[in-house]
């Protein structure tokens, strides 16, 4: 039975049109232009999801949502603006909106976001209906038959990045990740590694800091002479690198120069944040990258795309910093709490949520993360100084460090530790 949609909007030309979208998506839709009205009928009706302007006379769709959340909360709501502040926007998701379109539409982001809300209220719903499950888990290796672990797939933006990622693990020559700032592309090409079994495979990752011809070839020559039949090379933030990394990435990429006679298989994935024609107006990339880059192309959805995934992400950040810092149990968000982590737009991506999830955990010492905890860690983070989100970027490098200091000295973890002035088993905790 095909799904109902209210439309609350008080141009109808704009309604009309809202109205043939849906109806031409199967929806059965209900069309109102006056607000009042549409509470009494929205009040009578049973909908599945309501789609409302938000400047309108004498009720805002603000307004309007507080009302109806009031008379059935479980109904997700969609705001469509011509502008809205970014202030704005965030008060409206921390209210419940489900999502916020801006005028002119983009069709298709708007129309997958109802499938997903739709899919989510239905979820809940039947989860209300038959008991309650496991919220933390991550059900993507018995929906898809292969492991993901760097989201959990409970949304349609993360299941189809999860299945496009999938359907490209035997890519020949490059990759591109095109996604925002703060993305976790390491935690990203793991999963892509963990697609193939065994040991044939050996993944290498590259940073600006890290990035020279003697270091890439050092480290590829390292993992031929311990037998793998492949390697990748992983290039991360590549916008960032200078000209010469940039030049040496093409050169890598094509095979070419010092890397021509490698007796293994060799792939480059690129990690960028921004759109590849941006990057290429704006002298980021050359005209040799651009094409490279564009050849299996796929974009990473923010954060802000996955709002059911992230209070799970934040519980599995929770068990890695419990696991770091050997605590004696892993604490656990009430529920409230992890709704504030769905709620809240990520600007930063993985990297604000990770430095807010560690500074949760720092804080609060006990089995229970509370509503206040969060609501409080998230007002900190918000804010956080350039300073602060880049030296939490550099502690996320740091396993990149350790795993190219342990291969430089052989393998031998003893020398690494005495180089980083650390013992072992803290080397082993971090590079295992």
């Amino acid at each position: 039975m095909p799904y109902s949609v209210l439309i609350l909007d008080d141009d109808a030309d704009f309604n009309s049109l809202l109205t043939d979208i849906f109806e031409q998506a199967d929806y059965i839709v209900t069309s109102i232009t006056d607000p009042i009205e549409a509470v009494e009928v929205f009040r009578e009706t049973e909908y599945d999801l309501v789609v409302t302007d938000h400047k309108m006379p004498d009720m805002t769709g603000a307004e309007f949502m507080k009302v109806i959340k009031e008379i059935k909360p479980e109904v997700p709501v969609i705001m469509v603006s011509g502008y809205l502040e970014n202030d704005t926007i965030r008060e409206l998701i921390s209210e419940g909106v489900g999502g916020v379109f801006l005028k002119p539409l983009n069709i298709f982001s708007l129309m997958e976001r109802t499938a997903e809300l739709i899919e989510e209220a239905k979820k809940i719903e039947n989860t209300s209906a038959h008991g309650v499950v496991d919220e933390d888990s991550s059900d993507a290796g018995v929906k898809f038959g292969f492991s993901f672990r760097s989201y959990p797939c409970k949304s349609g933006a993360s299941a189809s990045f999860a299945e496009r990622l999938h359907s490209l693990r035997n890519f020949k020559s490059t990759l591109s990740l095109i996604g925002e700032p703060g993305m976790h592309y390491r935690s990203i090409c793991e999963d892509i590694r963990g697609f193939y079994e065994g040991d044939v495979e050996q993944f290498i990752y590259l940073s600006a800091g890290s990035f020279d011809q003697e270091q890439a070839l050092s480290l590829i020559e390292a993992a031929q002479q311990g037998g793998v039949e492949r390697v990748t090379c992983v290039l991360l933030e590549l916008e960032t690198m200078n000209a010469e990394q940039k030049k040496l990435a093409t050169t890598l990429a094509k095979h070419e120069g010092a890397f021509e006679g490698l007796d293994v298989v060799l792939r480059t994935i690129f990690c960028v944040s921004g759109d590849l024609d941006s990057l290429f107006d704006e002298g980021l990339i050359d005209e040799n990258l651009y094409i490279l880059m564009g050849t299996a192309e796929v974009r990473v959805p923010p954060l802000r795309e996955c709002n059911v995934d992230v209070g799970v992400m934040a519980q599995q950040l929770v068990v890695e910093v419990a696991r770091e810092k050997s605590l004696a149990s892993v604490p656990r968000f009430e529920r409230s709490a992890r709704d504030l982590f769905r709620q809240h737009v990520w600007e930063r991506n993985f990297e604000e949520l990770r430095a807010t999830v560690r500074k949760i955990v720092d804080q609060n010492p006990g089995d229970v993360i509370t509503h206040a905890a969060v609501k409080s860690a998230l007002r900190l983070t918000s804010g956080a100084s350039p300073r602060t989100l880049f030296e939490s970027h550099l502690s996320s490098q740091q396993v990149d460090y350790l795993r190219a200091a342990a291969i430089l000295f052989g393998g031998d973890r003893s020398k690494a530790a005495s180089f980083f002035d650390t013992d072992v088993v803290s080397i082993d905790a971090k590079i295992k």
